[in-house]
Formats: C-alpha cells, sequence, structure tokens
C-alpha cells in the first residue's frame, strides 16, 4: 500500500502530511500537534493498537499518577480527529523521494476481520481457528 496523498490546505494554509512512526504516548501528541497545525497525519504502528507501553502500566514514575488516567483522553482525541489516519499492523517498507517531497511504502499485515464492523469484543479471537499470521501487500 502506498500513500501517495496530498492534504488540502485548510485555513493555516499548510500543505502534504507527516508520517509518524509509532504510536504511543509520545507519538500520540506528535500527531495531535501536527493535526492541529492544520497537517494530514498518519500515524503507523506495527502493533494491533495505539498506546504503547505506557498504555499497559498502572502507575507512571515519579508522580505514581494513574497511566490510564493519562492515555485515555490521549487516544480519544486521536482516533475522533479527523486530520489523523491510524494505520495499525502495519510496517514501513521503504521511503523514496527528498525532504519535503518523498513517498512511503507501507506493509499493512493480514487481519481476518471487517474493520468497518468490528466493535472491538473480542469474540473473534476466540472463536477463529487461525493461528498463523500472513503477510499480505
Amino acid at each position: 500500500m502506498e500513500k501517495a496523498k496530498q492534504h488540502n490546505p485548510g485555513k493555516s494554509g499548510k500543505v502534504g502530511a507527516v508520517l509518524i512512526v509509532g504510536g504511543g504516548i509520545s507519538g500520540m501528541q506528535a500527531a495531535l500537534d501536527m493535526a492541529d497545525s492544520g497537517f494530514k497525519v498518519y500515524l503507523v504502528d506495527e502493533k494491533s493498537s495505539i498506546g504503547g507501553v505506557m498504555a499497559q502500566l498502572d502507575k507512571t514514575f515519579p508522580t505514581n499518577d494513574c497511566s490510564t488516567c493519562m492515555i485515555s483522553p490521549k487516544l480519544i482525541e486521536v482516533s475522533s480527529n479527523p486530520n489523523i489516519e491510524i494505520i495499525t499492523l502495519a510496517d514501513v517498507e521503504g521511503i523514496s523521494g527528498e525532504p519535503g517531497n518523498f513517498k512511503v511504502k507501507i506493509r499493512k499485515r493480514a487481519r481476518y476481520i471487517n474493520m468497518d464492523l468490528c466493535t472491538g469484543c473480542g469474540s473473534c479471537v476466540e472463536n477463529c481457528p487461525v493461528v498463523q499470521q500472513v503477510a499480505v501487500s
């Protein structure tokens, strides 16, 4: 899958798109900052969901704050932002071009589910007989 779209300039007059590799807390914040600046953002992560390590933690150091309380608003903000496209289960395979004018080749791994119908209930995991993932282009 190749992304060669160019974002239409909005009020900011910005043209182009930004690719952020890694959907952890810093990748999500970078995506929000760039989207708020008027850029189309592609947020790519190799895992099946964004959130990174912070989504797996109970508390954060040194303040002992609840990590879920900190990351949940960001997850909602990123997923509801119209300027951010989240691409999960994907790997960057190549980059061509020059700074300011480049194309990125992204390989999306097979999902075995229809993402338009997915509610995140997890019943497909319980019922799916497939135990091996196959890379597709």
